[in-house]
């Protein structure tokens, strides 16, 4: 075989490897008997014999094959739903790199820029000539990795994780365990894979079906959004009433809430409306938000200041109540109902505010009811009007009957909170369109 025969089945192989076929190459030779050598190998400090062919010499040419290993239906979809997600995918395989990079642009694996692709041999030249932060700093670029190794996939998760990255690695055989266990999230693919795959990884996707990662995505982003929601609703509705308290106190005008009505408030209505919005539906946005901080606290500096103006709005028109109660009956037990009332009510009705933090309640409605949230709302004001008809509940609480009138100004002032704050959030969002 001639230099120029080697030049051309190496050009035959990029026009192969070009069209995301993996080539083989196949080659002869007539023998009359097996011939073997053994060879003394290290494994694990160990030398261990190992039998090895003498007839791979002297061979007789026959050609190249493109071996066609189609994409599966829905990949590049969910590579597209990755990148919309803020998540960066990177291909790690066997491959040679002009297979690789053809694969990777069908995929469009980096969008419409430019894919870039490093080869093995150039991984372990890395290693050796960039200090350990340029070489974080270049992985972090790289979109294919080709003729990996396991010792690469390992060596490639764990250069990624240095450089600050959370990194998800998926694979469905032996050879992907070392990198399976070393990732922040490993995920084993098809409920049949074996040795020992599923017994190092984090997540198994039983239907081997990639677009579940999508699925599994949104439902992670969507619980943690419900806990922060759940959260809000509490931290905003306990910070009112610590608000009434204080303010009543300091003028000295009657008597804050009482023990009893302090504990009606948070074991009745403040359990079934938390509960509700943690199982809210997810958003329609929740895929397109970039990923959070894993260091970030559920609840953000910036968030106590909206939840202090929304406590603020809640706790002022509980108190206009209370000053009406006072202006009609004095001090006593009637104007105490009224501004318990009032207060209790805009705490449930606040459940629809919690729903969204950039949505209005009616908007969200209309694109997606919770009836958890409507069948919450609902059971916690019946419990609340329990009282007003059990007479041992009524001594129990401290409360008395009220007027038509008083059950009119009670709802005004339990539905302005709700206004106010839903009204916030269209004036902000006017003012990030401008």
């Amino acid at each position: 075989m001639t230099a120029g025969d080697r030049d051309r089945i190496e050009q035959y192989n990029q026009q192969l490897a070009g069209q995301a076929l993996r080539v083989l190459g196949f080659a002869y030779k007539e023998v009359s008997e097996l011939t073997t050598e053994v060879v003394a190998t290290a494994d694990d400090n160990d030398l261990l014999p190992i039998e090895h062919n003498l007839i791979e010499h002297d061979l007789i040419w026959l050609g190249l094959v493109g071996l066609s290993d189609p994409i599966r239906a829905g990949v590049a979809d969910f590579v597209s739903a990755f990148q919309t997600a803020g998540i960066k995918t990177v291909m790690i395989t066997g491959d040679q790199s002009p297979t690789a990079r053809a694969i990777s642009q069908t995929l469009y694996l980096n969008g419409d820029a430019e894919i870039t692709v490093l080869d093995a041999v150039e991984l372990t030249g890395l290693n050796s000539e960039l200090s350990a932060v340029d070489q974080q700093a270049q992985l972090a670029q790289v979109d294919v990795f080709s003729r990996v190794s396991p010792a690469n996939k390992l060596e490639i998760v764990q250069t990624l994780q240095q450089s600050g990255k959370i990194v998800a690695m998926t694979g469905d055989g032996i050879n992907d365990t070392p990198a399976l266990k070393a990732a922040n999230i490993g995920i084993a693919m098809g409920a049949g894979s074996g040795n020992g795959v599923h017994d190092v990884a984090d997540v198994v996707i039983a239907d081997n079906n990639l677009s579940t990662l999508i699925d599994a995505l949104s439902r992670g982003r969507t619980t943690y959004l419900n806990i922060r929601k759940s959260v809000h609703f509490l931290l905003s509705t306990n910070l009112s009433e610590i608000i009434v308290t204080i303010v009543i106190t300091a003028v000295a005008i009657g008597s804050p809430l009482t023990v009893m009505q302090l504990l009606w408030l948070n074991l009745v209505t403040d359990v079934f409306p938390g509960l509700a919005l943690a199982v809210e539906p997810p958003e329609g946005d929740v895929l397109m938000q970039p990923p959070r901080d894993p260091h970030a606290p559920i609840i953000r500096l910036a968030d106590f200041g909206r939840i202090t103006f929304e406590a603020t709005v809640i706790s002022l028109s509980a108190l206009t109540a209370y000053v009406y109660g006072l202006w009609q009956y004095g001090v006593g037990l009637r104007s105490g109902t009224v501004l318990f009332m009032a207060l209790t009510i805009a705490q449930v009705i606040h459940t629809l505010s919690c729903r969204s933090e950039t949505e209005t309640f009616w908007q969200l409605q209309a694109r997606l009811p919770n009836r958890w949230v409507t069948g919450a709302i609902a059971l916690s004001l019946s419990l609340q009007l329990l009282p007003i008809v059990v007479p041992s509940l009524m001594t129990l609480l401290k409360l008395t009957p009220l007027s038509w009138f008083d059950w009119l100004i009670v709802s005004i002032c339990a539905l302005i909170p709700l206004l106010v704050n839903e009204g916030g959030k269209t004036l902000l969002a006017k003012y990030h369109q401008l």
